[in-house]
């Protein structure tokens, strides 16, 4: 039996995941991650234990999840790029970057202690490296047909990153920034960054 995401098993299948997932994320966002047990993410998607177990055998793996999709998203982002015909500008790319950023923000305003927890684990485990990796290959094959470049495009896929990553982590930790912190210095850090590129 085919059980690959085209057919109606393998839909089901990861419709439960991203439900379980976003079932999760709200209920670590609002009582913290360790107060949260498996059977409460159970009862809110409308599964058995038994049957998240089978999608995550261990409660921590949600947290990877939940990193993961945000990485992910970068890199759909950054493919569309590949998708078009027309040259991409490092002002696009910094406006797509700048919009994954405050989509962030939205995201994780209520829970950024568990958002911050996610990247964390996931540094811990090594995973943050490999997926760091994995987006840095997706921006310089964008970054690489940007004409002038006057810079090794993997430097600057490397500088990019690292600012977007900083900004993004510097903003979790900090309690006590203002609600568009996030989006102000995103951009002033990005804006400087094109000056010194372009």
């Amino acid at each position: 039996m085919n059980d690959g995401p085209k057919s109606l098993r393998g839909r089901r299948k990861l419709q439960t995941r991203s439900e379980i997932v976003r079932a999760a994320f709200e209920l670590f966002g609002q009582m913290g991650f360790d107060q949260v047990s498996v059977e409460a993410i159970a009862a809110a998607v409308g599964i058995s234990r038994a049957t998240f177990f089978n999608y995550f055998p261990k409660k921590e793996l949600l947290l990877r999840e939940i990193a993961s999709a945000r990485m992910e998203k970068l890199k759909r982002n950054l493919a569309a790029f590949g998708d078009s015909e027309a040259a991409p500008t490092f002002e696009k790319v910094l406006e797509m970057v700048l919009a994954l950023s405050e989509e962030n923000a939205r995201i994780t305003q209520q829970s950024k202690k568990l958002f911050l927890e996610a990247i964390l684990r996931q540094a811990s485990q090594g995973l943050l490296l490999a997926a760091r990796e994995q987006a840095i290959e997706a921006l310089v094959a964008v970054i690489g047909r940007i004409r002038p470049l006057h810079n090794n495009p993997r430097t600057v896929a490397e500088t990019l990153f690292s600012v977007y990553i900083g900004t993004m982590l510097e903003w979790l930790m900090r309690e006590d920034v203002p609600q568009k912190w996030l989006q102000k210095t995103m951009r002033e850090r990005l804006l400087l960054l094109l000056e010194g590129v372009a």
